[in-house]
């Protein structure tokens, strides 16, 4: 029986394409997947995948499992990842081998023994002793020393493979039903190896098959080993199921062949993952993959951003940060609230009781130290004065700093305004220039002056309170960017005559953070005034994502006040709806929980550097190749500038229906994130990139 073939309605009107796209994107999802009604939602792959298994479970006598990222997860990004931990243990340690020379040797010489056994024997499969007897002869060893290299490699699986969180539970469940089960794969370890392994990382091997294609001779790669296996138990096809994650080897081949096969989703490492630079880096994205691609059903979307993007990152810069402060001579770091908070738990999670600094939270936002800053007419200062991220009325620019604009209605009508409440755009050339001549005018600059001052005084008392201002060097830990607080704090010293030695530590820093930086210094992890170039444009990109991935639920601090004795900050209401607060703690609890499982792991490998790739290889990817999850998910979020009166926005989200081309190319204009916006599942964006194919044509 044919399907029927999709129809595409025609929109009533060329201006109005909603209910077109609407129905097509219908159709499609139901030739895609028939039961989206039933569940008003297409089904994840882990649901599809664990309703096969459910299907050819009672057909099954025998369940067939591949070994490694199925029943095993190793805990490095990319299988080759293991040989860059070669050089650790004996005898590797003593040669004093460089890990990333030594893991190509090793891949080559797997290489040069698989060309040899296919000269030999016909068959590439090898054993991890010929692998390591042509490695010996890249190094110039004896012989002699291939046993104790063996030993070495196999030490190593043990300590970086884990059991699979989820098709752990799917080997129980054959036991507990009396299935007969196999372990076959397609490597170099032979078959009594990968039972201790198995063993070792807690599966019940009673009765199990362990079968390896290094010991056959023989590969599932090209549909002679499960076949040679089913042969010799004298067993139907029809009647085995096999679970595995290679696309050829362990689904389409065993299918052909009339075996029950089952590719399944849960894989750690993919075949689009690059191998990592360092150990340290192959550790951390090992970790994170764990963590967010394993288990069934998953975690909360914003967990597993948390988990697998911020913690990486997050953790990568602690370390970074940790070594700096020690090498600098910093006696007290100060992170910056509200961005700096997420940073120092997860410093506190990963550095644990090493010696340091002390650690503690500031109080700080630009608003509350740009201000007080403004006298001193540094032009890094004063541009501040016309931020401006989102649409707002022209009195906001002006009140945002504490001073009245209806007291200057004049002033904005002589810069050419209608009204205190006309609309000043980003791109509004006009506007912007007003809002730039009403900052130029003597009245205008002599309130914000006057307002500037009474400020200083306040932040000054607090700085003082909280011992920012006793001697000795200390360290300013935020996002970064462009360094404006840093700057700011700069800036009101000298007002005070006040020497302060600081040194700021940032996520990343653009060129700007040179202008009027002096007397102190900063450094970037990620990019240092914005080097590597390919780092910044990476997270420039959508900056405002880290700025989300650092904020807190707490309101940002518009200033201080005089409480007695003490000064006290002032917070603005909370700027995140209950929905987005709900992220913010998921997406903590996540990065907290990967900064913590670092630790351990730093524990047992040693404390490599976890380098910058590794920081930020799985936020370049979800910025510029995000999947429709993190479209959707990510583009709901509503930000601002953060500096005063905040107007909010969506990285990438449409406005409501009916959608027009107009208003479906200014949502586009519009976003944060138009390649997030693209990348939604829902009929404005199937029409969205119709529009834009065509204008391309």
């Amino acid at each position: 029986m044919s399907a029927a073939p999709l129809r595409m309605p025609v929109a009533a009107e060329r201006t109005d394409i909603h209910d077109a796209a609407t129905a097509l994107f219908s159709a499609l999802a139901d030739a895609e997947a028939p039961d989206r009604i039933q569940q008003d939602r297409l089904p994840t792959a882990g649901e599809t995948a664990n309703a096969q298994i459910d299907v050819a479970w009672p057909l099954a006598r025998v369940v067939s499992f591949d070994v490694f990222d199925t029943l095993l997860v190793r805990k490095v990004a990319n299988p080759r990842d293991v040989f860059l931990h070669l050089a650790t243990p004996a005898p590797f340690a003593e040669w004093s081998l460089d890990p990333q020379v030594l893991a190509r040797q090793r891949q080559e010489a797997e290489h040069s023994a698989r060309q040899a056994g296919r000269t030999a024997r016909r068959s590439g499969e090898v054993t991890l002793h010929e692998i390591h007897a042509a490695l010996a002869q890249l190094l110039g060893r004896p012989l002699s020393d291939v046993p104790a290299m063996v030993r070495a490699e196999q030490m190593l699986e043990r300590a970086l493979c884990v059991a699979h969180p989820h098709l752990r539970t799917v080997f129980d469940r054959a036991v507990r039903d009396g299935k007969t089960i196999w372990c076959v794969s397609d490597t170099y370890h032979d078959a009594t190896f990968l039972r201790e392994l198995l063993d070792g990382c807690g599966f019940v091997m009673d009765g199990v098959s362990v079968v390896s294609s290094a010991d056959r001779r023989m590969s599932k790669g090209d549909g002679a080993l499960l076949k040679t296996v089913a042969a010799e138990s004298n067993i139907a096809h029809s009647t085995v199921l096999h679970i595995g994650d290679h696309p050829v080897a362990d689904f389409t081949l065993p299918a052909k062949q009339g075996i029950l096969a089952v590719l399944h989703p849960w894989a750690a490492s993919r075949h689009d993952d690059p191998p990592s630079q360092s150990p340290g880096d192959a550790i951390a994205l090992g970790l994170a993959q764990i963590g967010s691609r394993t288990v069934e059903p998953a975690f909360p979307f914003w967990w597993r951003f948390g988990y697998s993007v911020a913690g990486p990152m997050l953790s990568a810069f602690a370390y970074w940060l940790h070594a700096r402060l020690v090498t600098d001579g910093v006696q007290r770091a100060y992170f910056l609230l509200r961005d700096g908070e997420i940073i120092l738990d997860v410093y506190r999670a990963v550095i644990g009781d090493q010696p340091g600094p002390v650690t503690t939270l500031l109080e700080s936002s630009r608003r509350a130290f740009v201000l007080p800053g403004i006298e001193s007419g540094r032009n890094a200062l004063t541009s501040q004065l016309l931020a401006c991220e989102n649409p707002r009325p022209a009195r906001e620019f002006l009140e945002r700093l504490g001073v009245p604009a209806a007291d200057y209605s004049r002033a904005f009508r002589a810069v050419g305004f209608a009204s205190l409440d006309d609309i000043v755009a980003p791109d509004d050339t006009v506007g912007m220039h007003r809002i730039l001549a009403l900052f130029g005018r003597q009245d205008v600059m002599t309130a914000v002056l006057v307002r500037s001052q009474s400020e200083r005084q306040l932040l000054w008392r607090f700085l003082e309170q909280e011992g920012v201002l006793a001697p000795g060097r200390i360290g300013l830990v935020d996002i970064g960017w462009s360094g404006t607080i840093q700057k700011a704090l700069v800036a009101s010293a000298a007002l005070e005559k006040h020497p302060l030695d600081a040194i700021g530590y940032y996520l990343g820093t653009l060129p700007p953070i040179r202008e009027d930086l002096a007397p102190s210094a900063a450094f970037g992890f990620l990019f240092d005034a914005g080097h590597p170039a390919e780092n910044a444009r990476a997270v420039i990109e959508l900056r405002q994502l880290v700025e989300f991935i650092c904020t807190t639920t707490r309101g940002s601090l518009r200033g201080f006040r005089a409480d007695g004795n003490r000064v006290l900050p002032v917070h603005a209401t909370v700027d995140h709806s209950p929905a987005q607060q709900q992220h913010i703690g998921q997406l903590r609890d996540g990065a907290l929980a990967y900064a913590r499982g670092l630790s351990q792991e730093r524990r047992v490998f040693g404390s490599q550097v976890v380098g910058q790739d590794a920081a930020l290889r799985h936020l370049a990817r979800t910025i510029r190749r995000p999947t429709t999850e993190e479209a959707e998910a990510i583009g709901e979020i509503r930000h601002g500038e953060g500096l005063g009166a905040d107007r909010l926005r969506t990285f990438a989200a449409f406005g409501e229906a009916p959608h027009t081309r107009a208003s479906l190319l200014r949502d586009y204009r519009n976003a944060y994130w138009p390649t997030g916006l693209l990348a939604r599942r829902e009929p404005a964006a199937l029409a969205l990139r119709s529009l834009l194919w065509m204008q391309a044509q």
